[in-house]
Formats: structure tokens, sequence, C-alpha cells
């Protein structure tokens, strides 16, 4: 006969040769093979072989899941500055590229954009405030301007993926000379040159006084 102690419900342990990183790692793939929707404690679990409630160790929830692939993906960024400060606007111009450059591989990145500090690497948050310091943004205004680089950042990546027209499609006719030198320079453009020139326009207008009238 079994006793009081063997009738209780066990405890879920760690899987064996499981770990977070690895249940980090399949919710990745999932991700980017298949967009954020695909992702679900049951298709990681496929991924991996376990039972969907061994992911419950390592991550209470799915956005906590989403939330750590979120984390791993942008944990790289912080390499892109070197050790020694250099220029802010060419360091900014860099890091903000880099992070399009992300948003348009992984498709759906943007909607796990946060400003919750949680997961957040401090001291990359810290030298990108300290670099538009730098440049003269006003600490009350340092929220404001980083979300609207966020923003322009985003909303490029968002739209890098649409098709431009082709050669053939880009002559209006003679009635619209303007909307056909826009279509064929729309034809022209490489989506990250372009980001980048747009960024270095917005960060400008973001940090440049007015002139005295």
């Amino acid at each position: 006969m079994n006793s009081e102690q063997d009738r209780a419900p066990r405890r879920r342990g760690p899987a064996r040769g499981l770990s977070r990183e690895q249940v980090v790692g399949a919710a990745l793939d999932e991700f980017q093979e298949n967009g954020i929707d695909a992702v679900s404690f049951r298709g990681v679990s496929r991924r991996l072989g376990v039972n969907p409630m061994a992911l419950y160790t390592y991550v209470a929830d799915k956005d906590e899941l989403l939330a750590a692939v979120f984390d791993h993906v942008v944990a790289g960024l912080g390499e892109l500055f070197p050790p020694e400060a250099g220029d802010p606007k060419q360091e900014l111009t860099a890091f903000y590229t880099a992070v399009f450059r992300l948003m348009v591989e992984y498709t759906d990145l943007a909607r796990l954009v946060r400003p919750a500090i949680v997961g957040t690497d401090l001291d990359l948050a810290e030298r990108v405030y300290r670099m538009l310091a730098d440049l003269g943004v006003a600490k009350a205004r340092i929220a404001d301007v980083h979300l609207a680089l966020l923003d322009l950042t985003i909303g490029s990546a968002i739209t890098a993926g649409v098709r431009v027209p082709s050669a053939n499609e880009a002559d209006a006719g003679p009635d619209h000379p303007l909307l056909s030198a826009v279509l064929r320079r729309f034809d022209e453009l490489d989506a990250e040159d372009h980001f980048a020139g747009a960024f270095a326009l917005v960060l400008d207008a973001l940090v440049t006084p007015e002139p005295p009238r």
C-alpha cells in the first residue's frame, strides 16, 4: 500500500538535458521562421521533443518567453560600440541602423519592443542616452527624442519589405513628372542606406537648436 507521501503529486523539476537557453533558442527559431503569432509552448516543446508542461520550469508564460526572445535578439547590440566613445552622431546612427536591420531580419520584432527596464541592458541604455545628452539634448527631452528615433526605426523596418515599383511602373506619364521621378527613385533605393540617411536628417532636426530669429 502506498504511503500518503507516495500519493502526493510530485513537483516538476528541470527536464533532463534542457536549459532556459535551449527553450529561448527554440522559441527564436519558431519566431524567425513563422512570426510572433506562431510562438507557443506547444510549438516550442515540439521542437525540443519535450512535454509543453516542462517549459514552465524555465518561463512562467508566453509573455515571459517572448520577452526572453526579444532580449536574446538585441543582446548583441552593445558590441557595436567601441570601448572608447567616438562621434555620438555616427555611433547613434550605427546603433539605430543595427536595430533597423534586426527588425527587418526578424519579422514582428517591433511588436516586442517595450520601454520597461526589466531585461534591458542598463549600460547600453545609459550609453545611448549619454550620446544624446552629449549632442545637447536636455535630460527632460531624452525620452521624447529616443522614442521619436525608435518610432522612425520601427516604421522604416515595417515598410522596408513593401514592394517598390518596377522600372516599367515608374513612369506615371507626362502629366505627373514629379510623381514619375519619385517612383523611379523608389526603384533605386536601398532600404538600409535610405534609413541611415533619413535617420541622420531626423537626428539633426531633433538635436540642432533652432537659430535665433
